[in-house]
């Protein structure tokens, strides 16, 4: 696979929006840079040496970590990589870095299906995943494919402009002077799952490490409903693909606050802090079985760009 050929491919596929709203020049860039950090990962061992040392699976050798080209029938080709759903050893799927074509077909997802088994059978992967603006399990329904995380993007500037949600009056945002507050938002995140079985498939609590990383970079914050702390939420100045901006990585409010209007004004407390022009990008990977987080998305303007497909084999 070409470096020329994969980056054609990828602009291709951008969003229509993201096209819109932001410069060629950048979002070429995004890809360009996205691109590397795979061929990186194609061409050289480190990272697929420190993955097979952390993630070890019997049977396999570190070359089985690093990115593979696989060949399809057609002669066309897929740039891949190993992945662990919810870091689970015996739940691998293949991720679909790069294509050598702009749209997938049945014949195509046959084709990849038949091919990855083989290719990664030392792993047993359950599907493999693709990011995409079209629809594809609305396309081909026959097909077991299933939505994971979509993103849902807006704009600084556009986001602000909109009516402020109700209850934005009633909340605050501080940024907490330590981390005391950590087992309070570890036990609030574990209360929720109990109550929404199903949920931890998309719903965990950061590490404590994590907590603390965002809480030193000053991207994290309590929101307080009448005085008495209420959650947690937090962004991280992050780009993935042909996305830059903040990224929305924590939004949990405590149950008592929980459908009643509080989250749509708590996430738009937090993007009139961040700093940035009103062409700065906000988005959130939300998982499409999220509905409160998807609810709260489109009450302050944002809107789905892209979803992670998993096509199980």
């Amino acid at each position: 696979m070409k470096r020329a050929e994969i980056l054609e491919v990828e602009w291709a596929n951008v969003p229509k929006i993201i096209k819109h709203w932001l410069p060629e020049t950048i979002v070429k860039n995004l890809l360009k840079s996205h691109a590397e950090r795979n061929f990186t990962r194609l061409e050289t061992d480190d990272y697929a040496d420190r993955f097979f040392d952390y993630y070890y699976v019997e049977g396999s050798e570190p070359k089985d970590y690093q990115h593979q080209i696989v060949n399809l029938s057609s002669g066309n080709q897929l740039m891949t990589g190993i992945r662990f759903f919810n870091l689970e050893k015996n739940r691998a799927y293949i991720e679909i870095e790069h294509t050598n074509f702009k749209n997938w077909t049945i014949e195509l997802f046959n084709e990849a299906a038949l091919a990855i088994k083989e290719r990664y059978k030392v792993f047993k992967p359950f599907a493999f995943r693709i990011l995409s603006a079209v629809d594809y399990a609305q396309q081909y329904p026959i097909l077991n494919i299933e939505k994971d995380l979509s993103f849902y993007v807006g704009l600084k500037g556009n986001i602000l402009s909109i009516e402020k949600p109700i209850k934005y009056d009633e909340v605050t945002l501080k940024r907490p002077e330590n981390l005391d507050f950590y087992s309070l938002y570890q036990g609030t995140v574990e209360f929720y799952i109990d109550e929404n079985p199903g949920s931890e498939q998309y719903v965990f609590a950061q590490s404590r490490k994590e907590i603390e990383r965002l809480f030193n970079n000053q991207t994290l914050f309590c929101p307080y409903i009448d005085e008495q702390w209420a959650g947690v939420i937090a962004v991280d100045r992050y780009s993935e693909k042909y996305l830059e901006g903040y990224l929305i990585v924590e939004e949990v409010i405590i149950k008592k606050f929980r459908g009643r209007n509080f989250a749509p004004a708590i996430q738009h407390k937090l993007i009139e802090i961040m700093p940035g022009d009103d062409f700065t990008l906000i988005y959130g990977e939300i998982h499409e079985n999220n509905i409160p987080s998807r609810k709260t998305a489109a009450r302050n303007g944002r809107i789905r760009s892209g979803t992670y497909y998993f096509i199980n084999i």
